[in-house]
């Protein structure tokens, strides 16, 4: 699979066309607005791609460390996001769930259109890592494309179905179209309007 991706992205700086096509940039914009904070201190996103949206993401950010298995969308995700503040984006090559990072602490993670090329076994290993690794009052985002295609081991609707079974993640939001599922996760059970003191 990564040998896959690697050609892919070689062959095309944008082999899903991530920057220029409306529905991909009206996804990000739902992404971002589903957010319940406006910032965050330290988020991760693996399995970046092109770094479209680790550029949109660290702008809410104090630090992003992105990643992805391929060394080519890792470089084109460094150039993606060259120009903000040094310091403030660090991109790795890693295997996702395998190379989580350790001893971490993410107030924000981010899984986009990657889990489905997971088994079953790998799907859990994801789930666990991310709640290892989730702040208290942290939001884990789950957002996939929810139509078949050849590389899917699972389906969107079952990921998130998992995600949504474990004890230790209340969802917060969930946006659902025919093309995409949304979800937003924390430990922390309370909406936004509570988390502001708008409701009680």
């Amino acid at each position: 699979m990564s040998a896959h991706f690697q050609q892919l992205y070689e062959q095309n700086d944008d082999p899903w066309q991530v920057r220029q096509r409306w529905y991909e940039q009206r996804k990000r914009a739902v992404l971002l607005a589903s957010l319940p904070a406006p910032h965050f201190q330290h988020a991760f996103e693996p399995a970046c791609g092109n770094g479209e949206l680790t550029a949109a993401l660290a702008r809410r950010v104090d630090k992003i460390t992105a990643s992805d298995l391929s060394p080519a969308a890792v470089e084109l995700t460094r150039s993606r996001t060259a120009g903000l503040p040094g310091g403030r984006v660090t991109v790795d090559c890693q295997r996702i769930p395998q190379d989580w990072p350790k001893g971490a602490d993410f107030d924000l993670i981010v899984i986009s259109e990657m889990a489905y090329y997971l088994n079953e076994e790998e799907r859990e290993q994801l789930r666990d890592r991310c709640i290892d690794t989730l702040a208290p009052s942290g939001a884990l985002v789950l957002c996939h494309w929810r139509r078949p295609f050849n590389d899917q081991l699972q389906s969107a609707d079952a990921i998130h179905a998992a995600f949504d079974a474990s004890p230790q993640l209340h969802r917060i939001t969930r946006h659902e179209e025919a093309d995409f599922l949304l979800d937003v996760w924390s430990r922390d059970p309370r909406s936004v309007a509570q988390r502001e003191g708008v409701a009680p």
